[in-house]
């Protein structure tokens, strides 16, 4: 997402100012054209990365060669042991085998940084704020035959701040102590694909407005 955002500004910026300058050649003209454009090229990315955090949030679930009640119990022995920061623990709000189901939640306070201040160099500081992070976990748990369990992780972060990947580690470190404690498993779905699909009517409606305005730009810089 930070290379769609960087590269829609920078094509902004060139579409924008080659249409202004070479040609309508008139002021004020070509910046809605260039932001159409820096959407479009920008759109790829955005798409690409929002599909990949899906996939990081929900990973595709695990088949492992452990029966249920051995399974469940270690997950949920992972989930009561884990300790952050200062003693910050889950809460595990539901452990049910009857419904094969996990969930608990993280909650827990950072200082993030908010850059400097200060009126001149000789008192400029570091400024830091402290901001809240909830983190939601959900393990649903499926039994196969020949004492094989799917296992199915879903995470839930909220983040305060600036800091959207804050709570990343602590969902792979979960994650990673699972596929530890459980031995090596197979996956037992598909992850949301990535390919690039049609392009959505909204983007399709901007591109359209797009081209809308720029031929009126170039009907008041011919007959103007």
């Amino acid at each position: 997402m930070g290379v769609g955002i960087i590269l829609g500004i920078l094509v902004w910026g060139i579409v924008g100012s080659c249409t202004r300058f070479f040609v309508l050649q008139t002021p004020e003209t070509g910046m809605f054209e260039g932001m159409v454009a820096g959407v479009w090229a920008a759109w790829p990315f955005f798409h690409h990365g929002r599909v990949q955090r899906y996939n990081f949030l929900h990973p595709v679930p695990r088949r492992y060669k452990v029966p249920l009640k051995q399974a469940f119990a270690k997950i949920r022995q992972i989930i009561g042991e884990k300790s952050y920061n200062f003693g910050d623990k889950w809460h595990v709000s539901t452990a049910d085998t009857m419904q094969r189901r996990i969930t608990a939640t993280l909650k827990f306070t950072e200082e993030e940084s908010q850059g400097f201040e200060g009126t001149n160099m000789a008192n400029i500081r570091h400024k830091t704020q402290r901001v809240q992070r909830l983190l939601e976990l959900d393990v649903q748990m499926k039994e196969e035959p020949n004492d094989t369990t799917v296992v199915q992780f879903d995470f839930r972060p909220r983040v305060e701040g600036v800091a959207f990947h804050a709570c990343d580690s602590i969902i792979a470190g979960i994650v990673n102590d699972a596929e530890a404690a459980l031995g090596p498993g197979t996956d037992a779905g598909s992850a949301a694909d990535t390919s690039l699909p049609a392009p959505p009517w909204w983007l399709i409606g901007l591109g359209a407005l797009g081209v809308l305005g720029l031929w009126g730009d170039v009907m008041k810089a011919v007959f103007g």
